[in-house]
């Protein structure tokens, strides 16, 4: 059995980031280590040749458990030169999701018969993530999938410094979230006066003790694409996160949501101005969740919102009320999404591509990425 593990970061602010928060949690005990005395593991790490020597290290840490692989971007063909050249060249507000997207594909192109499990340089994972995502494996799960909670950087990083270790139990790293959440992830509370204006996550307090979370996109940790999937194994046209999964895994109970942080857990560690609203609005209604999933999703996707994600720093708490109340307002929106496609005229040809990507099979899925840079193509 083998792993292929993939990360794409370069950069000195960003690779020491790396190493210090991100690798040092994957080497926890339950998670890399555990996987190692499993299987084989390789470790594909895409970056640019000035920044190898920063990752030296921690390399050694992780050699004894994996294979590392250094791919550089400009070995990479792209667009009649080579990746760096087009880095260069980018747009530095979107460069990270294109070469990300870009890099995953070019590992996903040599797999065989083995695991992918993908990885944002900027992810804590919680010990013992790794560990039961083999075991899910070796229960027949193709993809495993993960809500993720966002941590705010700026205040996180003086209490992880050094002490990280402290912080990994899955308890303790919701607890963390919980007192350093960024403001992505506050923006998604069902109840905000100012939500988000881009409500792919939706959040329900359960007291102090933790979070009710659904989501339709949530992280592909590990993905065997299957034989159906084609092209869908090594490709998707948006982050990895809009249809990956679903892309490369046509049988839908062969996809697994983790159900609670106990499980796998995962904390993405951004600065509090990363992806900051301007726009952001009042509560969150029925009517704007439905206008957003029929105009943002695929209908494949509900096998993901209609599961509850338990975020848990504590068993006290009225879990299950708010649990009940969470899958009310879920499926009310897909109900009012019911009446809106009831009422939408086919006679106009863009209606027609909107529900086709809505009701379709995965493979006509436009996530808003891939819909903006079509835009040209699409009917008046």
């Amino acid at each position: 059995m083998r792993y292929d593990v993939f990360v794409t970061v370069w950069g000195h602010d960003f690779v020491n980031k790396f190493t210090e928060f991100s690798l040092a949690s994957q080497l926890a005990h339950g998670n890399l280590p555990a996987l190692a005395e499993q299987a084989d593991v390789h470790y594909h790490i895409y970056t640019d040749r000035e920044s190898q020597a920063l990752f030296e290290p921690s390399l050694a840490e992780l050699a004894k458990i994996a294979e590392p692989h250094f791919h550089f971007y400009d070995e990479i063909a792209y667009g009649g030169d080579t990746l760096d050249q087009a880095i260069a060249n980018s747009d530095p507000t979107t460069v990270k999701h294109n070469v990300q997207r870009l890099t995953a594909q070019h590992m996903l192109s040599d797999l065989s018969e083995s695991a992918a499990v993908l990885l944002d340089s900027d992810f804590i994972i919680a010990d013992g993530s790794f560990a039961r995502m083999h075991d899910l494996r070796v229960q027949g799960k193709r993809a495993i999938a993960t809500s993720l909670m966002r941590l705010n950087e700026n205040t996180a990083v003086p209490v992880l410094r050094g002490h990280i270790a402290e912080h990994l139990s899955p308890r303790a790293l919701v607890g963390l979230c919980l007192e350093h959440m960024h403001p992505i992830f506050a923006g998604y509370f069902a109840d905000a006066k100012q939500s988000t204006s881009y409500p792919s996550q939706l959040n329900w307090r359960v007291g102090s003790s933790g979070v009710i979370a659904h989501g339709l996109f949530p992280h592909p940790l590990m993905v065997i694409p299957d034989h159906a999937s084609g092209e869908g194994g090594n490709k998707y046209f948006s982050t990895m996160d809009y249809d990956y999964a679903l892309r490369a895994v046509s049988d839908d109970s062969a996809i697994h949501l983790s159900p609670s942080s106990d499980e796998i857990l995962i904390c993405k560690m951004t600065p509090d101005t990363y992806l900051t609203e301007k726009d952001q609005r009042s509560a969150l209604t029925i009517d704007r969740m439905a206008h957003f999933i029929l105009n943002n999703t695929n209908i494949r996707h509900r096998i993901f919102l209609d599961q509850s994600v338990q975020f848990v720093a504590e068993e006290a708490g009225d879990w299950e009320i708010v649990t009940n109340d969470a899958g009310r307002f879920i499926e009310a929106s897909y109900k009012a999404v019911e009446l809106a496609v009831n009422q939408l005229s086919t006679k106009d040809p863009l209606t027609l591509v909107h529900l086709k990507s809505f009701l379709g099979p995965i493979e006509d899925f436009m996530s808003p990425q891939l819909q903006s840079r079509m835009q040209g193509w699409l009917p008046k």
